[in-house]
């Protein structure tokens, strides 16, 4: 570690804290798992904190195939094997909310609690696909600093991407979306974007839930999340005011406290 070879690719992986209880944490499209840096800096004194970068994206290796949500499942349960974990929490943004509720659902035994940001269990339409994939293909895989700009909206709120005082943290958030290899994301994107609806599965999800998405989301707004709570009995959703796709760093500290209050909620 931190470079592990499973599942045929060879993904980063990063440890923090070492509590009893682990907590695997999934990113977001663009990002890797120092998304995650200002909620691991509470939780790691108390939990053990995984990140795990998914293929093609972050410092992970970017073999040219493997990018479809049932193989990103398959990527964290080989990890989780490897490291020894009979079960863990699961923390994940976007598409690692996606993934997470596919995993609570088939395989229960491993998943003890879910926390599911900004994520949709709908399949994309066709028209945001197109679009999408017009973007990513014939713009980022190319060139991400030419489409950079068109991406921030999606992304953050407007409070966020307006604010002087948090202007250079958007910098640093704008420069981790350009560092990205932009063929290897344009790839990765493609199966992700063309998932599958998985509605059906929110009524297998059985342990502690916690959905939260910002009120300003540009990629998958509110009612995505309500869904998806309305889907899984006893969940709690909680939508956060002015914030767009990425509480993780538009309202760190306040996510930080909805997330050790749900961990320890569940490990009760």
């Amino acid at each position: 570690m931190p470079m592990m070879q499973i599942n045929g690719a060879d993904l980063f992986v990063e440890e923090f804290g070492d509590g009893p209880d682990p907590v695997i944490f999934t990113h977001a499209l663009f990002f890797s798992g120092r998304m995650y840096e200002q909620q691991i800096a509470r939780l790691s004194a108390q939990y053990r904190c995984i990140t795990i970068d998914w293929r093609g994206m972050g410092r992970s290796g970017k073999p040219l195939g493997g990018y479809d949500v049932d193989n990103l499942c398959h990527d964290v349960m080989g990890v989780a094997d490897a490291l020894g974990l009979d079960s863990f929490h699961w923390v994940g943004m976007s598409v690692g909310g996606v993934a997470g509720i596919r995993l609570a659902a088939q395989r229960p035994e491993r998943i003890r609690s879910l926390a599911i940001g900004g994520a949709s269990a709908e399949a994309e339409p066709i028209e945001k696909v197109v679009k999408y994939e017009n973007l990513l293909l014939n713009g980022f895989a190319v060139d991400p600093e030419s489409v950079v700009d068109r991406l921030l909206p999606i992304l953050y709120g407007e409070p966020f991407r307006t604010d002087p005082d948090r202007a250079d943290i958007l910098a640093r958030e704008r420069q981790l979306i350009v560092s990205n290899d932009g063929p290897a994301v344009a790839r990765a994107s493609a199966p992700i974007l063309r998932r599958v609806d998985i509605r059906h599965m929110l009524a297998h999800v059985a342990c502690p839930t916690y959905v939260f998405c910002g009120a300003l989301d540009g990629a998958n707004p509110p009612e995505k999340s309500k869904t998806i709570s309305q889907g899984i009995t006893g969940s709690v959703l909680e939508v956060f005011d002015g914030v767009g796709h990425q509480p993780n760093v538009e309202a760190p500290e306040i996510l930080a406290d909805r997330l050790l209050e749900h961990l320890r909620a569940a490990s009760k």
